[in-house]
């Protein structure tokens, strides 16, 4: 995501060296605007792809995302009509951006890629209100982005293992592990087996694992009754890194 808005930083940097000369300062504002329409297109794009997604698999809707996409647009009009009349409550422009700044992390799970870094200060007031229109619209993309995630739309925090269930099989004793969330993401899922406790001891055991429509099957050639604990990490991969959701699930095994 961070290679879209390069223009953006270029624009930063370009910044500093000539912010106090009013020429520079009115094509960098242009550059600005500019660089805003580019950042809005790629919004655009990702609140397409995530309405998309949610119209098929409603299961992947962020409750916030749509007070918060309501909070952007308020705020845009706010700085267009401040940058238009060249007169503001900069003051609380900032206030309510910082607010909606703070709820991002909450949309994107803290993921730092997915976050914006904060900008220096500029004396030109035009110049703040655009350099604020502009993280603010890649602050937005950013949620709509994560949001539209191919591995999982919905928080990666609901997704666990729910259950184990124990039924006896032709071939021995088959452990199941279920997910309501897990399940719809098959995917780049894969499942660690770290431990198995027989009444409160580890055991050592021989098995496959198998996937199936919930999550996987813990294959046994058998056994003993009484009362398992599985311990493990169900793992998900994309954009070059992984979430690792452990889990601690006991079964009853007759």
């Amino acid at each position: 995501m961070k290679n879209k808005f390069l223009f953006y930083f270029l624009i930063i940097i370009a910044l500093f060296s000539c912010e106090n000369r009013q020429e520079e300062i009115t094509e960098l504002n242009n550059l600005l605007d500019t660089n805003y329409e580019f950042n809005k297109r790629i919004l655009n794009t990702y609140k397409g792809d995530y309405y998309q997604i949610i119209s098929e698999q409603s299961y992947r809707k962020i409750e916030n995302i749509n007070e918060l996409d309501s909070k952007f647009e308020s705020l845009i009009s706010d700085i267009d009509n401040a940058i238009s009349n060249k007169e503001s409550n900069l003051e609380n422009i900032i206030l309510k951006s910082n607010d909606l700044f703070n709820e991002i992390p909450k949309i994107v799970d803290n993921r730092e890629d997915y976050l914006f870094p904060e900008l220096k200060k500029t004396k030109d007031t035009s110049q703040k209100l655009r350099f604020l229109k502009n993280k603010l619209v890649i602050a937005m993309a950013s949620a709509f982005e994560y949001a539209s995630r191919k591995i999982c739309g919905l928080s990666i925090r609901k997704v666990e293992i729910d259950n184990v269930f124990s039924r006896k099989t032709k071939n021995g004793t088959k452990l199941t592990l279920t997910s309501k969330y897990g399940q719809n993401i098959k995917e780049n899922r894969h499942i660690t087996i770290n431990k198995i406790e027989f009444n409160g001891q580890e055991k050592k055991l021989d098995y496959k694992l198998k996937n199936n429509y919930s999550v996987v099957d813990i294959e046994l050639d058998s056994l003993q009754k009484g009362t398992y604990r599985i311990k493990g990490i169900m793992t998900f991969y994309e954009r070059g890194g992984k979430f690792d959701i452990p889990f601690n699930k006991e079964v009853e095994v007759e």
